[in-house]
């Protein structure tokens, strides 16, 4: 898949002596005395001053970085303040079930990771994810998402049903509350990370997607009754389990040993089965994201190299 002129990782000397294996460009975080409020990632998790309406098909993390950017600049002037409030609560916290409250750091959309991201085309636009299934594979698959479709409407999936619209848009306390984050000014860095993340992982996927041009489960099966309405693009790889996956792939490059990277694959896990339930996407959907996550983590190192040393700075 390389080539012999792939850029070589300056700092892998000094890095392979630490836990944290990244390379890369990053996009700087600025202050907000320099530019205008962005609205913050969030959801139900979060309260109503930290929750970002993306509509589904919108454009997602593209509408989210490019928002807002002119208002009022003298919020966030605690943020330093609450970051060292709670980096030693965050160091050894793991998920406690409490609400994420707090601002998202203010960031551009990044340029330069998106242009880093494209300059190593080569490297991930033909990465080996499996073939989606035939036609016929494709409806047999249907009917473990009938069964689900069922299971959703009892009392007992009343939590997951929650979930699934509150998912629906960008989305970050299920990947903070597993890192013990109550307060996204206690770690901005991070949420900064995950929000780029979600741009680079949006522009990669759907090109995955128009390759492959799967049909979404309810075409496929009209009996089918989606829970949310179906995003335009395909259905193959999932999206959402890829950038959940590369959340939780990267974090853990980022700070392996917090004690919340095994809750925060789980969360990753449920966050992109929830779109089974939901009647969106097949299980191989999911597999797909997860594989292409997995592979597509040394490029992450790559390009997000000084993101990914600042977050750490919160952790270590």
């Amino acid at each position: 898949m390389y080539d012999d002129d792939r850029p070589t990782n300056p700092f892998s000397a000094v890095l392979v002596k630490t836990a944290l294996l990244a390379v890369g460009d990053s996009f700087e975080a600025v202050e907000a005395s320099r530019l205008g409020d962005l609205p913050t990632a969030g959801g139900g998790m979060f309260d109503a001053t930290t929750f970002v309406s993306v509509p589904a098909g919108s454009g997602g993390a593209s509408s989210l970085l490019n928002r807002n950017r002119n208002r009022n600049r003298n919020r966030n002037r605690n943020r330093n303040r609450n970051r060292n409030r709670n980096r030693n609560r965050n160091r050894n916290a793991v998920d406690t079930g409490a609400p994420v409250t707090g601002e998202t750091p203010d960031i551009l959309l990044p340029w330069n990771e998106i242009d880093r991201l494209h300059r190593l085309r080569d490297w991930w636009h033909d990465l080996p994810i499996p073939l989606p299934a035939s036609p016929a594979g494709l409806y047999d698959q249907t009917r473990e998402l009938l069964r689900k479709q069922a299971a959703l409407l009892t009392d007992a999936e009343a939590g997951r049903r929650q979930e699934i619209v509150r998912e629906q848009e960008l989305e970050l306390s299920g990947y903070l509350r597993p890192l013990g984050v109550t307060d996204t000014g206690g770690a901005p860095q991070t949420v900064a990370l995950f929000l780029i993340l979600a741009r680079l992982c949006e522009e990669i996927g759907l090109r995955y997607k128009d390759r492959f041009d799967a049909p979404r489960p309810s075409t496929v099966n009209p009996r089918l009754r989606t829970f949310v309405p179906v995003p335009v693009h395909p259905s193959y790889p999932s999206n959402h389990a890829f950038l959940s996956y590369a959340i939780a792939f990267v974090f853990a490059r980022v700070a392996p040993e917090h004690p919340g990277i095994a809750e925060l694959f789980l969360s990753a896990r449920r966050i992109a089965e929830n779109r089974e339930w939901a009647g969106l996407h097949y299980a191989q959907d999911t597999a797909a994201g997860r594989a292409l996550a997995q592979m597509m983590t040394p490029i992450f190192e790559v390009v997000l190299e000084d993101q990914m040393l600042a977050a750490r700075e919160e952790w270590v």
